[in-house]
């Protein structure tokens, strides 16, 4: 049985006037800004239940059909702003909610546990009364937030749900420690709607697509995939998107109405998943650490070919201690972290030690190019098909697994490190020693 909300607001205390009279400021403020851009916006306030207002940012349309984005941790940007008013224009109206005013939260991580579900809820609750057909959109770590959202929703309503479009979703715990396998939160599981995935493949989240598809469609959703070529995560949105992301930006729109028509053919009344208890949320991260590794992964041999068109086999370091190292150019900690690795491989160059850098199947002609600025001393080996990522369960970029002479995985790191700080050298000084 569904617990019946209470609708009769509580006195209303002194704080919460001023509170109240600091967020119409803040709106003001905000739709003032909003003139300065040219995006046809407007402003709407939704009442909730608990006697708060969620702003909301609309894009008005005259057809019939209503997206309701709900943010990632990045917050309301210009991209974000401009593929709404390209939706409307195409006859899409867009709502973008705004928790991170309402709430006054600052726009990083760690805010998307603030945000009450129920709200967002409540605001598809209120979008039903448009009599639209009503999709939901959100990308990388607002993704979990989206499917608790309808979730709640399908609790209070008999609606149809026409359709969830999702960018690079996480959907995972964490960010495990190297080498371990990931853990999905529940609401992956307990999602049966239609939804379609637009998967950006310069990302590790694009390592994870097919057990993220088949987790929803364990618990009954329709799941359809796209993979995007050359363009990174947030590509719409990127202050530093490449010239391929703003192309990729600029058409995005149509993609994403193609998206809707495909998931409209399997929109249907469902009833929620039933749970016992409420969805877990994100654990803190760990990366960026080399730690002792506790996993029970014993890697394969391999043989890969490096830029230079010589085979490398992990056998044929045996009795070396070895950094294996996952990277891509398009990392910024990788690169970052890449002139201590060399640095720390000069300094190891009369000791039995080798580092390999296995690229995430970017073009070799790319790699050289970005080998000619940021030159290394250490063989950068091909894996076209991004088969061992998958198989040493990398779920960040960079990675680096610290292997004993013996060939056992000994640390392991999820982020970039600085390859020349003391306890980096301790650990691999006392493999170095271990015979």
């Amino acid at each position: 049985m569904v617990k019946k909300h209470i609708t009769s607001r509580p006195t209303r205390s002194l704080y919460s006037i001023k509170k109240s009279m600091l967020s119409k400021l803040l709106l003001l403020i905000a739709t003032l800004m909003y003139i300065q851009t040219s995006y046809a916006v407007d402003i709407m306030s939704v009442n909730l239940r608990d006697g708060s207002e969620l702003q909301v940012n609309v894009y008005k349309a005259d057809g019939d059909s209503l997206l309701i984005v709900f943010p990632s941790s990045h917050g309301i940007t210009d991209g974000l702003n401009g593929l709404a008013e390209k939706l409307s224009d195409k006859g899409i109206e867009t709502w973008i909610a705004n928790p991170f005013d309402t709430w006054f939260l600052p726009e990083v991580e760690s805010s998307m546990a603030e945000i009450p579900v129920s709200a967002y809820s409540e605001l598809m609750l209120h979008a039903e009364k448009t009599n639209k057909n009503i999709y939901l959109f959100s990308n990388d770590n607002g993704a979990s937030t989206l499917l608790e959202a309808a979730h709640t929703w399908q609790l209070l309503s008999d609606s149809v749900l026409s359709g969830v479009i999702l960018v690079s979703p996480n959907l995972f715990k964490n960010t495990p420690d190297a080498g371990n396998r990931g853990q999905f939160l529940a609401i992956a599981k307990a999602t049966n709607l239609p939804v379609f995935i637009y998967m950006p493949l310069k990302s590790t989240l694009s390592l994870r697509i097919k057990s993220t598809i088949d987790a929803l469609e364990e618990g009954g959703s329709d799941v359809y995939a796209q993979k995007l070529e050359n363009v990174r995560n947030r590509f719409f949105f990127r202050l530093d998107a490449t010239d391929l992301e703003s192309r990729m930006a600029s058409t995005f729109s149509d993609k994403i109405i193609r998206s809707m028509e495909l998931t409209t053919a399997y929109a249907k009344q469902r009833k929620p998943i039933k749970t016992t208890k409420s969805f877990s949320k994100r654990s803190k991260k760990t990366t960026g650490v080399l730690r002792k590794y506790t996993g029970q992964l014993r890697p394969d041999d391999f043989t890969l070919s490096d830029i230079n068109g010589v085979s490398h086999s992990l056998s044929q370091y045996t009795g070396k201690v070895i950094v294996v190292n996952f990277w891509a150019s398009w990392c910024p900690p990788c690169v970052h972290e890449m002139p201590s690795m060399s640095g720390l491989n000069m300094e190891l160059k009369d000791s039995p030690f080798e580092i390999l850098a296995i690229n995430l199947g970017e073009n070799p002609d790319d790699i050289n190019r970005f080998l000619k600025t940021h030159p290394v001393n250490f063989p950068v080996l091909l894996d076209p098909d991004q088969g061992l990522p998958r198989k040493w369960n990398v779920f960040a970029f960079p990675t680096s697994y610290l292997l004993d002479k013996k060939g056992f995985i000994r640390y392991s790191v999820a982020g970039g490190i600085d390859w020349s700080s003391n306890n980096v050298k301790m650990a691999i000084h006392n493999l170095l020693m271990r015979e």
